[in-house]
């Protein structure tokens, strides 16, 4: 969607020294390279998607970690994740729009991320000042080189131990861009980021169900040429998700109930299934499955009302 702008804007931060730091300067350029080689996902807006895993998330869940961090893999070794953020009657200082991140695969139970955002007070991309070091499904203890890394950074600062294994039971290390940056701005710029993170593991658990595919959105091919002649970068092929039910699912009312169990009719929300070889679906299909919000149970038993926000339909994926 937005991508051929992030490195547009990118280029212009790093060209105008808008930060005047080297290693802020550096991981720019690193940045844009990557944007360029990475796979493009537009997710669409935060606020329609994200309801249809709200039983996922909680107040206390932790990104990549407990079940927010099971069947979760970056599905090519380099993405741009975009989406929309679109939040009604706040100040112009606070509204962000449109957000994105790149996430890169260290190895399989470790991803380095840094978030990009579009305000509409600054009206162009601007990176973060922090990146992150995010362990899925273990602690930074349990991640030897992250263990490490973590231990001789906090070490080279003059922490002593008693902080350095204050941060062995997070799965998250924040990596400020800018010398001399304190904890507390750290700190307060992962609390800002981390809608952020939500979103991108939201994605990352819908795009490993085996009835959730990617489907290419791709550029003109003659607009592309005309971008390349005038010397500016090419738009991007754009990813977007698509759910896909099993051939057999005739409706979404009924599910398997062990026979002659009835229960009452109520909403069910959405919710993932995890069939395995011993309990395939339909006897044969085995893997994560992402379940829509549906109606579930047996009429003539009563109906059970709850209070549900429903987000319904494959739309709301695309």
């Amino acid at each position: 969607m937005n991508g051929h702008h992030v490195i547009e804007d990118l280029i212009y931060l790093k060209n105008n020294h808008i930060v005047q730091d080297p290693n802020f300067t550096k991981g720019i350029e690193v940045l844009i390279n990557l944007i360029k080689n990475a796979q493009h996902f537009f997710l669409g807006c935060f606020q329609e998607f994200f309801p249809l895993l709200e039983n996922v998330f909680d107040d206390k869940s932790r990104v990549f970690f407990g079940p927010c961090a099971e069947h979760v893999r970056l599905p090519y070794n380099v993405c741009w994740f975009e989406f929309e953020n679109i939040v009604q009657d706040v100040p112009i200082t606070e509204d962000v729009p449109k957000r994105g991140l790149l996430v890169k695969e260290i190895d399989k139970n470790l991803i380095w991320v840094w978030t990009v955002n579009c305000s509409k007070i600054y009206k162009r991309w601007v990176v973060s000042p922090q990146q992150y070091f995010i362990t899925i499904g273990k602690t930074i203890s349990e991640h030897e080189m992250m263990r490490e890394l973590v231990t001789s950074s906090l070490k080279k600062n003059g922490a002593p131990e008693s902080v350095i294994h204050s941060y062995y039971d997070a799965n998250i290390w924040p990596i400020p861009m800018i010398n001399g940056m304190d904890v507390k701005t750290s700190q307060g710029l992962l609390k800002d980021d981390y809608r952020d993170l939500v979103a991108m593991n939201a994605a990352l658990m819908l795009l490993n169900c085996k009835n959730i595919v990617s489907e290419d959105n791709r550029p003109p091919e003659k607009l592309n040429k005309k971008r390349n002649k005038n010397g500016k970068q090419e738009l991007f092929t754009y990813k977007t998700l698509k759910l896909v039910l099993p051939t057999e699912v005739k409706n979404n009312d009924k599910e398997y109930l062990p026979s002659g169990t009835k229960v009452r009719i109520h909403l069910c929300r959405g919710h993932f299934k995890n069939y395995t070889k011993e309990s395939p679906l339909f006897g044969r299909y085995t893997g994560l499955y992402w379940w829509e919000p549906h109606v579930r149970g047996d009429k003539n038993e009563g109906i059970v009302i709850k209070d549900y926000k429903i987000t319904t339909t494959s739309e709301n994926i695309n």
